[in-house]
């Protein structure tokens, strides 16, 4: 595998690429901040005392400038998590070329799609409204008629 820096077809798909990035910058974000939260940090009894802490959350250093609690293992795996999200969304989502590609093609197409224009948006919009109230109302008389029916049946 090929890894470079620089940018694959410049200029073209910058729209979509951006979101792409932007999104797999937010998904790494996500994941670094669940996994610093996923195991306990601190252990505690039954009772609810702190007991001590976990292997996620033992000191690697005393203090840091930045960081109040000192670095942990959790905070490392995280940070590390997020570094390693970030390249990768940049080396194959962003940059990758079957993903740029894909991405540049996106963009193009999106330019050739015929919007609504606001009436038309407007009125699609109570037709689905509508259409879902009655089909919601159908299904929840049906639902009432049939629990009537098995209760007094006995199949409930």
């Amino acid at each position: 595998m090929n890894v470079e820096f620089k940018y694959y077809k410049p200029g073209q798909g910058t729209w979509a690429r951006w979101t792409a990035g932007i999104f797999g910058g937010l998904l790494s974000i996500f994941a670094s901040h669940s996994l610093y939260l996923f195991p306990a940090m601190e252990k505690i009894d039954a009772v609810g005392n702190v007991t001590g802490r976990t292997f996620w959350g033992k000191q690697i250093a005393a203090s840091l400038p930045g960081i109040k609690q000192g670095l942990t293992v959790g905070l490392l795996g995280a940070t590390l998590l997020f570094i390693a999200g970030c390249l990768a969304t940049y080396l194959f989502a962003v940059n990758g070329r079957r993903a740029a590609d894909f991405l540049i093609d996106v963009e193009s197409e999106m330019h050739r799609v015929s919007w609504p224009t606001r009436p038309e948006w407007m009125g699609s919009s109570v037709v689905v409204i509508v259409s879902v109230v009655v089909i919601g109302g159908f299904v929840t008389l049906v639902d009432f008629l049939f629990r009537f029916v098995f209760t007094k049946t006995g199949i409930l």
